[in-house]
């Protein structure tokens, strides 16, 4: 860039004429051209601007912000303060405590402090008590079963207990006295069929004592195929009957319901078993009473003996 310096030419001088002030102009800028001097590079003149276009024109926030103290009367050490209490306090003393800051024999968590463990004792059986063990937790789950039926059976009004007649029943048999009749019939069925199962049991019994008396040795036959001869299935057949249906109802029928709930109170009253099941098409709704069995001793329940007064007479 070239610099002219008008500097060195002087002004023209200020005449009144003005037909020489043309004259006198051109004259000028001639001598001016001619004695100007032309610089190899520019004068610094002042100072430099940059502006850079690509840079970003959002400025830098600074690296560090001081944090701003909280306020006095909300603070973390107030806080924590105000949990230890002041020195020789009770307060300070518990805090204290429970942190076991002056216990000398006071040790950290080890590792195995933090291991999952069973919260429950663990008992370990040696090998050869592990059937008596089985059989004691075996036992011991079937009186808790026991118990539970109890309650069930009491809350339903069938007391679980032979030869006592229920209050529910006997409530409930003042309240409808058509009743009584239903209920000397359904009875008298399970009287009859107590006194049939104690007959043929005594009849086994009295042909197995015959069978231990004798020496001879008893000989089975049985076919090819694992069939058993004609001696031995009629031996099968003759097996005890331990289930009677005594009440049997169309399943929508609402009065069975009743009669339903008589069945088992009689088999309470008698120390037997009770079930109700739905079978057939149309469905029916059928009430069974049998020998109770006891799972343990895998023995029948005891039927021997005089049997209790009639429930119907006792109401």
């Amino acid at each position: 860039m070239a610099i002219y310096d008008y500097s060195s030419v002087p002004p023209p001088s200020q005449q009144p004429q003005v037909a020489q002030a043309a004259v006198e102009t051109e004259a000028w800028t001639v001598s001016a051209l001619q004695s100007l001097k032309i610089s190899p590079s520019a004068r610094v003149t002042g100072a430099s601007l940059s502006i850079p276009l690509d840079s970003d024109g959002t400025p830098k926030l600074p690296a560090y912000k001081p944090r701003k103290e909280p306020l006095k009367r909300d603070s973390q050490k107030r806080r924590e303060a105000v949990l230890k209490g002041k020195e020789g306090s009770r307060r300070r003393q518990r805090w204290e405590n429970d942190r076991l800051l002056h216990v000398p024999n006071a040790q950290p968590p080890l590792p195995s402090d933090w291991e999952v463990r069973p919260t429950h004792p663990v008992h370990t059986v040696p090998y050869y008590l592990a059937p008596l063990w089985d059989a004691g937790i075996r036992h011991r789950a079937e009186e808790i079963a026991e118990e539970k039926k109890r309650s069930v059976s009491k809350r339903a009004g069938v007391e679980e207990q032979k030869g006592r007649v229920p209050q529910e029943l006997r409530q409930k048999m003042k309240k409808s006295k058509g009743a009584k009749s239903l209920l000397q019939e359904l009875e008298e069925e399970v009287r009859a069929f107590v006194k049939e199962f104690e007959r043929r049991e005594r009849e086994r019994d009295g042909k197995e004592e015959i069978e231990m008396d004798s020496e001879d040795e008893e000989i089975v036959f049985v076919g090819r195929n694992g069939v058993m001869s004609d001696e031995q299935r009629k031996t099968v057949e003759e097996e005890l009957e331990r289930e009677k249906m005594i009440f049997d109802a169309l399943e929508g029928d609402k009065g069975a319901s009743f009669g339903r709930w008589l069945v088992h109170s009689i088999a309470a009253y008698y120390g037997l078993s009770s079930r109700s099941i739905t079978v057939g098409n149309p469905r029916r709704r059928e009430a069974y009473v049998g020998i109770r069995e006891m799972k343990a001793g895998r023995r029948l329940s005891d039927v021997h003996g005089e049997l209790p007064r009639p429930l119907w007479g006792m109401i």
